[in-house]
This record gives structure tokens, C-alpha cells and sequence, in this order.
């Protein structure tokens, strides 16, 4: 086999493995053939996938950050005064 056919076998399952791992927008580019056009470097596809992951979490964390609050619940209040109030009642009593 030739280095150029190691290099596309290289290249598509790459490209395979990626579709597989994530929910990967992949576009196919048509090339006319005999063009003079350089191959795809398979880095240039992992780091297009970095950006869709940091995109994607970028977004997730905008979402995160700017979501209502939980309103703080008044529960351990309520018993701290419950008892509070307990402890003057039978401190009061005879």
C-alpha cells in the first residue's frame, strides 16, 4: 500500500471515530478530481471538534450561570425558632 492510501485510511477512520464519539456535524467537501488540492490534515479535524466541545461548553456553563436561584427555604429557620421557643417555654415554667 502506498503512503498516500495509509494516509486516507488514516484520515477516514479518523473522521469515523469522531462521528462515532460525539454528535459531530460532519460536512462532506466535494473535491473535483485531479484538482491541485492538498489533502485534509487530520489535525485540522481534531481541532475542529475542540471548538465545537468548547463551544458546546461554553454554552452549557452560560446556561448554568445565568439560570433563576433556588429561593433559600426558610425550614432550618423555622425549627431554630421552634426550639428557641421551646427552650424559653421551659425555662419560664415553674
Amino acid at each position: 500500500m502506498t503512503a498516500a492510501g495509509d494516509e486516507r485510511a488514516r484520515n477516514r477512520a479518523l473522521v469515523s471515530a469522531l462521528a462515532h464519539r460525539d454528535d459531530v456535524l460532519l460536512l462532506p467537501v466535494l473535491v473535483p478530481a485531479g484538482a491541485d488540492v492538498p489533502p485534509v490534515n487530520p489535525l485540522t479535524m481534531l481541532l475542529l471538534v475542540l471548538l465545537r466541545q468548547a463551544t458546546a461548553e461554553r454554552d452549557a456553563y452560560r446556561d448554568w450561570i445565568t439560570q433563576d436561584p433556588t429561593p433559600p427555604s426558610d425550614d432550618p429557620l423555622r425549627a431554630q425558632a421552634a426550639e428557641a421557643a421551646s427552650n424559653l417555654a421551659r425555662r419560664d415554667s415553674p
